[in-house]
């Protein structure tokens, strides 16, 4: 493993950015590193299944879950966490429910009970766009265009899903409230299964709290460190003052500056940082970042996503 750096916060990574001349005299360019374990005993370029793969059965389900590792057992699980008002942890991307459920409100509002009594699948899309239409397209539109309306779709607890998940499955947490992390970290070394996780978050002051508490554990760089990444690697620099982390998760371009380079993968890999793009829900867009050499990307459509690698494979264009 690369040495660690310190974790610091978005404010000090900005701060090290103003003085970026001054850094750039000091700073050097190094060898690449190997990247975290995690990553090494994966095949890759791997595939997370975004919301636990969404894009065909209700975001953020169990039985989505289940049914996404039981096609592709390769597939890294992605979902959220929150908390809910009564202290549990709670699997779902937004804070509030407006978007994939029957209710409305914030989940750190509601008892476990009111989140369970929501319908999980009732504006769930099946095949259009990332699987999930929002507000008055769902509320308003034809029942008709919502199958899983009514089938018994539920918020499910984090226990709950670490408990349905056969002990093989690969799984990454982002952690979504803060003030929930330690409580986060306690659930998971719990279950006896953090060799096959990564947690973090799109704080950086949640993504902090969240790597002090599970330090063995891989995480993506927040939003603060991941500037300061981008930012440097653009200038052809190894900024040190940069938090480190041990995946670079990004959109294809951000602030203005195209990320899916082969820059960008190359100084991400020379800190030993693996980088995975999100959320790729097209074919063409899958296999021009996995011949770019990608680690990874997000997909809200892993079966897709695998045939694609499948092709690639048999054609001999990726290993």
């Amino acid at each position: 493993m690369p040495p660690k750096r310190p974790v610091a916060s978005a404010r000090a990574s900005f701060a090290f950015l103003v003085a970026a001349p001054l850094i750039a005299l000091l700073a050097g360019c190094h060898g690449a590193q190997a990247l975290h374990p995690y990553f090494r005993t994966l095949q890759l370029p791997v595939v997370f299944a975004h919301r636990g793969g969404g894009g065909n059965e209700p975001e953020a389900t169990v039985p989505t879950m289940l049914g996404t590792h039981t096609r592709n057992p390769a597939a890294i699980i992605e979902f959220d966490v929150h908390r809910s008002r009564d202290g549990t942890l709670v699997v779902i991307h937004d804070a509030t429910v407006d978007r994939t459920t029957d209710g409305a409100g914030r989940v750190a509002d509601m008892t476990l009970e009111d989140l369970k009594a929501l319908d999980a699948g009732y504006c769930a899309t099946p095949g259009e766009g990332n699987g999930t239409n929002f507000g008055n397209a769902c509320r308003d539109g034809d029942p008709a265009n919502y199958p899983f309306r009514g089938k018994g779709y539920q918020i499910p607890t984090l226990q709950e899903v670490l408990e349905a998940l056969p002990d093989d499955t690969l799984i990454s947490i982002e952690v979504k409230q803060s003030g929930i992390e330690r409580q986060v970290a306690e659930e998971l070394r719990a279950s006896g299964r953090l060799a096959r996780m990564i947690v973090g978050a799109e704080y950086d002051d949640i993504a902090t709290r969240v790597k002090d508490a599970l330090p063995e554990v891989p995480g993506y760089l927040p939003t603060g460190a991941a500037k300061c990444f981008a930012l440097s690697a653009k200038g052809g620099w190894s900024y040190a003052a940069c938090p480190l982390y041990e995946i670079f998760a990004s959109p294809l371009s951000g602030a203005g500056l195209a990320l899916d380079t082969r820059g960008i993968i190359d100084a991400a890999h020379s800190d030993g940082i693996a980088v995975v793009y999100w959320t790729i829900n097209d074919e063409a867009t899958m296999e021009r970042l996995f011949v770019l050499g990608a680690d990874g990307i997000y997909t809200d459509y892993p079966d897709m996503a695998f045939a694609v690698l499948e092709r690639l494979r048999a054609a001999g264009t990726i290993k």
